[in-house]
């Protein structure tokens, strides 16, 4: 099947099928547009870039949280030649530096945002002093609502190996790697997903991914858009605050294939667990992507099994492996086998190791989740000491085929990382091959995976300690497996000399200071007396990961939760009020110790957490709270007052 060469292409092969594109943006709030209204669309914003001085080739942030207008920006650079480069937008500082770094690797090129998020971005560089450098981005700045083109676009076509967008890695603020995707590495990527997946010409897809993951934009747009697919995209903060719309939507529009990550299951539980499920029919529903993270297969097997009586079959359940390098997929299994793991010594994973299977849930046993074979034209080493070191046994991961990028934009060092000989690009996880299939356990790379982000230790580290006062180098942020946490726990070690009672105030800091400048909470924060390191400096942070899940800090760990304040102050407001919402908050969050006078955004949760939190209000309390109430009352004792007042 060859039905275009280029996104370009793609688009005009959805006008020809008519294609319509659903924009979920509530309950009873949609928008729909067709691939010709959307064609046209992207041509007006076309001429307003044209008119701004953007050329073919160059760059364009996309720093959009309106799915609609973010979707009409992407294929106006697409038509003329421009290079895309989506930006996941917000207001927290952690978004805003991102686009900033990004934009300055860039060399600083034009950025399509909202008023508000210029303005919010002009604020925070004139309190940092950097007022010069406000002014150059206000000046290098469109309006995601341009005003009406004076001119006509001027749409170019595109090679097959000209740049078609660049994937910036999710987790880095201090220095992103921008993944830089051809067309031709799209495309091949779409077909090889189309046949791996079995797609039918009746399939309708639904995603409430961000349209600046891979998952979202290349798996859940592009794909079902170039090939002709009806498909519906559902906000992403519709689908934190209600993510029961999600099934609810789902089983409206007979979507027959969806998508979620480990933390969009364990959401969606969540909210059943407080609300009920609703009575729906997901009988439609042949395939479920799970991907994007580590698949925990205890949850996924929970989902199916509490939607089962809604008609969601266990099979549909569709464990996948990819990256952006990749332009997203690697191995799939067979569409219709669900889910398939192996048990094996967690003791003896190391690369070069054979595998040792073990009976389920013998001591030290892990289960992993099966995740299929390559697709397309892709192929998949895994490899030791650069040889391939057969299956049964853990090799680095790497890959090579038409869908792999070339590199990582101007990034030498990156690049000499992940670049192996002969095509060859090293993915950074490690794995093993069972029964032909291919089975991640885990990540050669220092990368924390939390929330759905991959997060760099040397950012988090920064970060906790300008928060802390103290220096980057007596810290250490080390991601761990704990059996009550989806991907990564996060640990943070901190060099401390005095007493434990003496560490809680860095602890808190350090804790608050990750969650508001980063979102992210800390499962522990804990005293050291050093730190261990190579000969050549380097912080050994495998090391300590290994020592905390042997009980090496339990200690310290029973003294901390000891020491803890807590303010259980339940004067203020009605009592029974207060005693609901602080069980709801232990439900979400049962390793924190949230007392009726604690601030939520000082404890580190994450925002997730909160979302799961304002889910849990609305269940007990309907149409009292908005979301947006936890900043402006975020002590439970607040909350209980505003709570009486609306009743």
């Amino acid at each position: 099947m060859s039905l275009f060469e280029t996104l370009n292409g793609g688009l005009e092969h959805a006008v020809d099928n008519e294609v319509e594109i659903g924009f979920i943006d509530g309950a009873n709030n949609e928008r729909r547009q067709s691939a010709a209204l959307l064609k046209r669309a992207a041509d007006r914003n076309l001429a307003v870039l044209q008119d701004a001085g953007l050329e073919r080739g160059d760059h364009l942030i996309l720093f959009i949280d309106d799915t609609l207008r973010f979707i009409q920006f992407f294929w106006a650079a697409i038509r003329g030649g421009i290079v895309p480069v989506p930006v996941a937008a917000g207001t927290g500082r952690a978004r805003r530096d991102k686009l900033l770094a990004i934009w300055h690797a860039l060399n600083e090129p034009i950025v399509i945002a909202s008023s508000e998020q210029m303005a919010a971005l002009r604020d925070q560089l004139e309190v940092a002093g950097a007022v010069s450098i406000g002014q150059r981005l206000a000046d290098t700045s469109i309006a995601d609502q341009p005003p009406i083109p004076q001119t006509v676009a001027k749409p170019i076509t595109p090679r097959p190996d000209d740049v078609a967008l660049i994937q910036f890695s999710s987790g880095s603020t201090a220095a992103p790697k921008g993944v830089v995707l051809t067309h031709a590495n799209v495309v091949a990527n779409i077909y090889a997903i189309n046949t791996a997946s079995k797609f039918q010409p009746e399939d309708v897809a639904l995603s409430w991914m961000p349209l600046t993951h891979d998952m979202g934009l290349i798996g859940f747009h592009l794909t079902f858009l170039c090939l002709g697919h009806h498909h519906y995209l559902m906000r992403p903060d519709v689908f934190a605050r209600r993510p029961r719309l999600w099934l609810e939507k789902a089983a409206e529009k007979q979507a027959t294939i969806l998508c979620s990550p480990n933390f969009g299951y364990r959401h969606t539980l969540r909210a059943i667990s407080a609300r009920g499920l609703p009575d729906i029919d997901l009988s439609a529903v042949r395939l479920i992507y799970n991907g994007a993270e580590p698949i925990v297969p205890s949850l996924a097997r929970q989902f199916v099994q509490t939607l089962a009586s809604s008609g969601l079959r266990a099979n549909a359940l569709f464990a996948v492996y990819g990256l952006a390098e990749a332009s997203l997929a690697v191995t799939f299994p067979a569409p219709g086998s669900g889910l398939d793991t192996v048990w094996v010594d967690r003791r003896r994973l190391g690369v070069g190791e054979r595998v040792v299977l073990m009976e389920a849930h013998a001591d030290n046993a892990l289960e992993l989740v099966r995740l299929g074979r390559t697709i397309g034209n892709t192929e998949l080493s895994l490899v030791s000491e650069g040889k391939s070191v057969g299956p049964g046994r853990v090799g680095q991961v790497w890959i090579r085929g038409d869908n792999v990028t070339a590199g990582y934009y101007a990034n030498p060092e990156a690049n000499a990382a992940a670049l192996q000989y002969d095509g060859w690009l090293d993915t950074g996880d490690l794995g093993f091959e069972y029964a032909g299939d291919l089975v991640i356990t885990g990540r050669a790379k220092e990368v924390i995976f939390v929330n759905g982000q991959n997060l760099y230790p040397q950012d988090l580290e920064s970060l906790a300690a300008d928060a802390a006062g103290v220096a980057a180098d007596r810290l250490a942020a080390v991601g761990v497996h704990q059996e009550d946490v989806d991907g990564d726990a996060l640990v943070v070690f901190a060099v401390h000399r005095g007493s434990v009672a003496d560490f809680i105030d860095t602890a808190q800091r350090i804790a608050i200071g990750l969650n508001e400048a980063a979102g992210v909470a800390a499962y522990r924060v804990l005293p050291i007396n050093h730190l261990p390191k190579t000969t050549s400096g380097k912080i050994q942070r495998r090391q300590l990961g290994v020592e905390f899940e042997a009980g090496a800090f339990d200690t310290e760990i029973a003294e901390l939760d000891q020491l803890m304040p807590d303010d259980c102050d339940n004067g203020v407001g009605d009592d029974d009020s207060v005693a609901r919402l602080t069980a709801i908050c232990h439900e979400v969050a049962p390793d924190k110790q949230i007392g009726p006078a604690d601030n939520l955004f000082e404890i580190g949760l994450s925002s997730l957490e909160l979302a799961q939190i304002h889910e849990g209000i609305e269940a007990v309390w309907p149409n009292r709270l908005e979301i947006t109430d936890l900043f402006d009352y975020p002590r439970v004792y607040d909350l209980a007052q505003v709570l009486g007042q609306a009743a």
